[in-house]
């Protein structure tokens, strides 16, 4: 039996591990064909190199479990580099893996980990490893997770102690959504129905129920003579309160689907994102932040200031909309945009000057008066005359000062059978998604909101 040490240096764990059992395997044979019992001075030597071999890969593996158990130092970079590496690259590592043809979902993820100390952090890297990942799809297929192996059972208890300390310490019972199928990161940003998310401010929230802010319309500065003192500039502050609502969908999926229980989970994904962006693009617009988000419509509506009513016309004119955005005041007229329903574009698109060329010609590059317009489809667009009463037709203003709030981590409530109306079981299981969200206008006077009221 031939052993060298020295030709072991620069092998991967399993690789070291497959040659510690190789000489295991060798030692037991060459004792076992000694008829004496005893061996060679050669064969004692090279046993003698083995074992401290051994010795070597045993503390090496006792090193990474304290590493994988330790939250602040979960892995190590390299067996010749012993430097930890910390729970913020950790968790930007598995965005880079799982989200990595989602752009729009890895930016909002780095923000939630920020400098990696937090709780974001955490989440990102508890319900984001692919080993929960994979447990967190057999339990859709069977909740009692009778198939779970070691490493995934640990991966959901961690998911699970997270929870509680993300819900201030309650028992939810719930399982964390994992982050790639996690609606309040994968829900598009960049979408015509909704484009709130793509032009407004938007945070995300680890622990409780409302986001707290500072908010104001900016400090006044001076020029000031030599000796002269200085005027008092300070703001008038603001302390917002956002609180989020609970939005819910229900699944339901028979037995027969429990095989397919990964298939099904990235089929669902996209059906319980365009679900939440349905639900969301509403209240985002119109909700009246009584058990669901403040909308901007909503919030603007309540703010006189930020209503620009129309002249006695009951339909829209070009010069309503010159005249909308020269109320903006200049404080907020450098990021400001548009948003209207598809109507009231279509309108504007078709309005023409005196001699007949059309009026707003940058509409085809998607610009308005100089400044980008939006499609918000969930605003007054149609004005009846028969009616009585506001229509809210199109907004203008500097959209980072409309927040929406996302609680992250999504969570499902697994239901083992599903019961029919006789209370008998139907054959299937169900997946209650619940997510948190909330939504209002920061700085009322950064917006001018259309009103073309109907009086018939």
């Amino acid at each position: 039996m031939t052993f060298n040490p020295e030709s072991l240096h620069g092998l991967n764990r399993e690789q070291r591990l497959a040659k510690r059992a190789e000489f295991v395997e060798q030692a037991q044979a060459l004792l076992a064909d000694s008829n004496d019992g005893t061996i060679d001075a050669d064969a004692f030597e090279t046993i003698e190199r083995g074992v401290k071999f051994i010795d070597e890969v045993n503390e090496r593996e006792a090193r990474l479990r304290e590493l994988a158990q330790n939250s602040t130092h979960v892995e190590r970079t390299t067996p010749d580099n012993p430097k930890p590496v910390t729970q913020r690259d950790a968790a930007l590592r598995i965005v880079e893996r799982s989200l990595k043809d989602h752009e729009d979902a890895q930016a909002t993820c780095e923000r939630v980990i920020g400098s990696g100390e937090g709780i974001g952090a955490q989440w990102v890297r508890v319900a984001g490893d692919p080993v929960y990942s994979d447990a967190f799809a057999k339990l859709v297929a069977d909740p009692r997770g009778l198939d779970l192996t070691d490493r995934e059972r640990a991966a959901v208890a961690a998911a699970r102690q997270l929870s509680r300390a993300m819900s201030t310490g309650a028992n939810t019972g719930g399982e964390l959504v994992p982050v790639h199928l996690d609606p309040a990161v994968m829900i598009t940003n960049g979408g015509n129905v909704n484009p709130l998310r793509a032009i407004s401010r938007v945070e995300q929230l680890a622990v409780g129920g409302v986001w707290r802010g500072v908010s104001s319309e900016g400090v006044t500065a001076e020029w000031l003579p030599e000796a002269a003192e200085a005027a008092d500039a300070s703001p008038d502050l603001g302390q917002p309160e956002v609180p989020v609502h609970k939005g819910t969908a229900f699944v339901p999926y028979s037995f027969e689907l429990e095989h397919d229980g990964v298939d099904v989970l990235h089929n669902l994904q996209p059906l319980l994102v365009d679900a939440a962006n349905n639900l969301t693009a509403t209240a985002y617009t119109t909700g009246s932040g009584n058990g669901r988000p403040t909308g901007i419509v909503t919030a603007l509506a309540a703010a006189v200031p930020s209503v620009v009513i129309s002249g006695t016309g009951e339909a829209l004119t070009a010069d309503q909309l010159v005249a909308l955005q020269n109320a903006l005041p200049p404080r907020w007229s450098a990021l400001a945009q548009w948003a209207a329903g598809l109507p009231t574009w279509n309108s504007a698109r078709g309005f023409e000057t005196v001699n007949g060329a059309v009026r707003f010609p940058e509409m085809a590059a998607g610009q308005l008066l100089g400044r980008p317009f939006h499609e918000l489809s969930n605003m007054d667009s149609t004005i009846d005359p028969s009616t009585t009463g506001d229509n809210f037709v199109a907004i203008y203003g500097d959209f980072k000062q409309f927040l929406i709030v996302d609680r992250i981590g999504t969570t499902v409530e697994l239901i083992p059978n599903l019961l029919g109306p006789n209370q008998r079981p139907t054959g299937q299981r169900g997946m209650l998604l619940y997510f948190r969200t909330g939504s209002d206008v920061l700085v009322p006077n950064a917006f001018r909101m259309l009103n073309i009221p109907t009086t018939t």
